[in-house]
């Protein structure tokens, strides 16, 4: 299932972006600001749900047949079908297969909130937490009788050449962030972080994430190491948001290993600028220029695999492209963590392989096992080295 285009429904409904923090938010914001010294690490556990047929993502995402480098952030669709069959609410950040969340969650290093709004008998609770400074994850869940359908769920109707969404009573319609007070929605440009949503195998429980671009540059809305996190929920039928304060903090430390290896192919110069490792993510920060007029290709297909020294590659968290004045394409992409430390990390860009060989859009082609077919380009690989033993005591550092 393709993510959901969170601005795209904005923009259709003709909702408009506020600039000013409403009261009701600020009075809750002011509230838990005194608490955020003190944050609880701890785990959970909860009930056994069954699975649930129809799911949709919310989020500032934006949707691909392949994983690859977008305009605005995207999520991996095999970490997205791996959620689905999660059977265990209070354990998803265990049981899914983000190694860097299964981390978090066996080493203590997810907070557990446990913060909730009740409205018309309907619950919306936030039982779990974790942000390492590159991407917070929290999972949302929902409570309550008189609920038709899950959390997610929606109907598409089709009316001429219009399209609407219908609900049922207890799906969300509308979700938006606020980071110390100033909404996701106030950078409709993509200065921002970006904001996904998973379904799970529990009706009633979506695992959100913002991820926290650093190569935004100036103007961006950033997300400090402790900030204050408003969500604010809208329910079908429900005629009052649930907004929830969330106090986060950081709770891993980090390493930064800078690079600014180059390599130049097809018209196109590809520096590796920085690489981020953190016990849960790694995050690599991409340069592409035009290096010459002959033989360009389109970068805007262009797509990357990361790869330990053992040959394992890594999953696709999120990722985030914007153009500068230069014209040069600025990347951020988000891959799980490292099984262990490796003594070296390769960077393999790689072209999809289209159904029509001679065009640069539509279907993709896929192998015999239904996997996309890739062009992996050589010339443009980037392989550097890593400080194992460094890597190796922040990897333990929360056992």
């Amino acid at each position: 299932m393709n993510p959901f285009d969170l601005d795209k429904e904005l923009r259709e409904t003709g909702k408009e972006l506020r600039r000013e923090v409403p009261d009701i938010i600020r009075r809750h914001q002011d509230e838990v600001y005194a608490s955020l010294a003190d944050l609880p690490m701890q785990t959970r556990t909860d009930h056994q749900y069954h699975s649930k047929k129809i799911r949709r993502f919310v989020g500032a995402t934006a949707a691909a047949a392949i994983i690859g480098v977008m305009s605005s952030a995207f999520v991996s669709p095999i970490m997205a079908e791996s959620l689905k069959n999660i059977p265990l609410v209070g354990s998803i950040f265990k049981l899914a297969s983000d190694l860097g969340l299964q981390t978090a969650e066996e080493r203590g290093l997810v907070a557990d909130p446990n913060a909730s709004v009740t409205h018309e008998g309907v619950t919306i609770r936030i039982p779990q937490v974790v942000y390492d400074g590159s991407r917070l994850s929290l999972a949302v869940k929902r409570e309550g009788n008189g609920l038709i359908g899950g959390i997610s769920d929606y109907e598409i109707v089709q009316e001429g050449e219009n399209i609407k969404h219908l609900y049922q009573r207890g799906a969300i319609t509308n979700i938006e962030m606020f980071v110390d007070g100033t909404s996701l929605y106030d950078y409709s440009g993509g200065k921002r972080p970006g904001l996904m949503g998973n379904p799970t195998s529990d009706p009633n429980a979506m695992l959100y994430q913002l991820t926290a671009f650093s190569h935004l540059g100036e103007g961006a809305l950033t997300m400090p190491d402790q900030f204050l996190l408003t969500a604010k929920i809208t329910l079908e039928g429900i005629e009052e948001p649930f907004i929830i304060d969330l106090p986060v903090h950081k709770s891993t430390d980090q390493i930064v290993v800078p690079s600014e290896e180059t390599r130049e192919w097809g018209g196109l110069k590809l520096t590796l600028e920085q690489l981020k490792l953190t016990p849960l993510t790694t995050d690599l920060i991409i340069n592409i220029e035009p290096s010459s007029k002959s033989e360009k290709i389109d970068h805007k297909n262009l797509s990357y695999e990361v790869w330990d020294d053992r040959g394992r590659v890594l999953g696709l968290v999120a990722g985030m492209g914007i153009y500068n004045k230069d014209g040069q394409y600025h990347t951020e992409m988000m891959f799980d963590r490292f099984e262990d430390a490796p003594d070296t990390i390769t960077l393999k860009p790689f072209m999809p392989v289209f159904q029509d060989p001679s065009a640069n859009s539509g279907l993709f082609a896929v192998d015999s096992n239904g996997e996309i077919v890739k062009k992996y380009l050589k010339d443009l690989e980037i392989t550097i080295p890593v400080d194992r033993t460094s890597l190796e005591k922040l990897y333990d550092s929360h056992q």
